[in-house]
């Protein structure tokens, strides 16, 4: 899996928890801003829809991005780039730029202070620096004790969100579609039989918010955040649970959901 990844980081805190949805709204409409060439800003039936970065991340089932945040209210955050679009990161940061710096966020438009790094170099800090556009192959092979959601995991099981515990092969079949989905490729179930054994796990529900600007209603996004322990995992299902603190796990990965760690 290619992958380049973008970091905000400022001083500012917004007055609730999760800044997921007003960062990817802001994301979103400096992304358009710096892209579009329809005057009409319509993306249904525009005749630029198939070379259109905008498009490719906010009108598509599987945008090739996704957001890392934390639930403190402090406006940092990293963008990863995934597959073609991980060499799309002058486009990102440019609309960055043009929405926390420019246009403002939150409905005060508030203008905020930041630094951008890319892959973990300063790039911008009051004025922007030159720096060298490149993917990464991802090849995190951590051996597993332990994973931890730190932002809501919202996933199905039985065509119904999840409230409570979470099964493993739920997870790693959430994390193999999602790669599959990335990599353009047919979705198959997984291509092997998880061997483990849990020694303890520890999740709760938590229930976010949202108002859609386009479905002009607040739409829920709760999930779970907790923790599961090992006592035994399989090298294949390590491997794809690495992966997924990458790519994220469940829905909204866009809106910094589903954010897992490793503990090894």
């Amino acid at each position: 899996m290619k992958y380049s990844k973008i970091t905000l980081k400022s001083n500012e805190v917004l007055p609730f928890r999760f800044i997921g949805s007003t960062v990817r709204g802001a994301f979103g409409v400096g992304l358009k801003k710096i892209v579009c060439i329809n005057p009409s800003r319509e993306c249904r039936g525009c005749f630029a829809k198939d070379g259109c970065l905008y498009y490719d991340f906010f009108e598509k089932d599987t945008p090739k991005f996704a957001l890392n945040i934390d639930l403190s209210g402090k406006v940092e955050f990293d963008l990863l780039l995934f597959e073609e679009a991980a060499l799309k990161a002058p486009y990102v940061i440019s609309a960055l730029h043009k929405a926390f710096k420019e246009i403002g966020i939150t409905k005060n438009r508030k203008k905020i202070d930041f630094e951008l790094y890319f892959n973990d170099k300063l790039i911008f800090d009051k004025e922007f620096f030159n720096f060298e556009n490149k993917a990464f192959e991802f090849n995190q092979n951590k051996k597993v004790n332990k994973i931890f959601f730190k932002t809501p995991l919202r996933i199905k099981e039985n065509n119904r969100f999840v409230r409570d515990d979470v099964s493993l092969e739920t997870i790693l079949r959430s994390i193999n579609h999602r790669k599959l989905k990335l990599q353009n490729k047919p979705l198959t179930k997984l291509e092997f039989t998880p061997e483990y054994k849990i020694k303890k796990q520890n999740f709760s529900f938590v229930e976010f918010g949202r108002f859609s600007n386009r479905q002009k209603t607040k739409m829920k996004l709760g999930g779970l955040v907790g923790e599961m322990e090992f006592e035994y995992i399989d090298e294949n299902s390590q491997k794809l649970l690495n992966l997924g603190s990458l790519i994220g796990v469940g829905k909204q990965t866009t809106f910094g959901l589903g954010r897992m760690e490793i503990e090894e």
